[in-house]
């Protein structure tokens, strides 16, 4: 009976495909039309998802995750090594085995299999839509700020190039605007975080009682 391999475990990368057309479409149908430009087209280009990722938000919903998922992923680690030792002790000694061993054995690797599989399935699950909800949630506060940018820079166009349907073979550099959006982002978002508290004062201690 053949031994299927484990699975190789996927590393925590949030630099994965955000589902940008499941929001972007109605979210911009929602914002205020670009004013009418009587000059020639200005069009830019933007990679959202590596926007989304790259910012400084980004970055801290990146941490988060890997240390929400951490100890689930050490315990998948844990298993899928546990299965590869099972089957590399399997593989040397089956010859030595008698029919009856070999099939507890197998059995017993069978059973191990199908819990790591599952358990795989549901942390996948669980981890692509905890990466996709709070992709998707950066993202559509990037919406008006790209806008804005837009509009103010007298672009006239966008074309989002992280869409494979969207395909762009040559741009100047000038028109990729990624970068200047990811700074941008990241300055709104450091105007609009709240303020941390002052401390409270340490109240000053009495004056000593005269005797």
């Amino acid at each position: 009976m053949p031994i299927r391999p484990t699975h190789s475990l996927l590393l925590l990368s949030f630099i994965a495909v955000v589902s940008w057309c499941c929001f972007s479409q109605t979210a911009l149908q929602a914002t205020s039309p670009a004013p009418a430009s009587a000059g020639p087209s200005k069009i830019a280009f933007v990679n959202i998802n590596e926007a989304v990722v790259t910012c400084n938000e980004g970055k801290q919903e990146s941490a988060a995750l890997q240390q929400r998922f951490a100890a689930k992923t050490n315990a998948l680690k844990v298993q899928d090594d546990e299965l590869k030792k099972l089957k590399d002790d399997y593989q040397a000694q089956s010859a030595k085995l008698n029919e009856e061993e070999r099939n507890n054995r197998l059995k017993v690797i069978q059973d191990k299999q199908k819990v790591f599989e599952r358990n795989y399935q549901d942390f996948q699950t669980e981890t692509q839509e905890a990466q996709q909800e709070a992709m998707n949630r950066i993202a559509r506060k990037m919406i008006p700020v790209m806008e804005k940018f837009l509009i103010s820079n007298g672009y006239t166009a966008l074309f989002d190039v992280s869409n494979q349907q969207t395909p762009v073979l040559w741009a100047t550099p000038d028109s990729v605007i990624t970068k200047r959006l990811v700074e941008a982002y990241n300055a709104q978002m450091a105007t609009s975080a709240p303020a941390t508290p002052a401390a409270p004062a340490t109240p000053s201690a009495p004056p000593p009682k005269k005797p």
